[in-house]
């Protein structure tokens, strides 16, 4: 499985708006065959950073995610909120 986990740090007067629309962007993700999940939490600590873990079936999955018509809506309506992105990807080993 290949597994991608992203931290998205938006400023906080967008958090609340970015937190509805990324409950959608994860139902999308959902719906493609290659993703087998896609979680997304709101820090403790930092409620205008969230925790993305999603899980594909393999990298041409994610590619195909990266690729999907949603994905683009999404960049464009997150592209100019977001103050900071992490991104890791990596093989499940457990």
């Amino acid at each position: 499985m290949y597994i991608v986990a992203v931290n998205l740090v938006v400023d906080p007067k967008d958090a609340d708006n970015f937190a509805e629309r990324i409950k959608q962007h994860a139902k999308n993700s959902l719906t493609q065959d290659g993703c087998l999940g896609f979680s997304v939490s709101r820090d403790h600590d930092n409620p205008a950073s969230f925790h993305l873990w999603e899980v594909y079936k393999d990298a041409a999955a994610f590619e195909a995610h990266k690729a999907a018509d949603f994905m683009a809506e999404f960049g464009k309506f997150a592209g100019p909120l977001l103050k900071n992105r992490v991104l890791a990807t990596g093989n499940l080993i457990v």
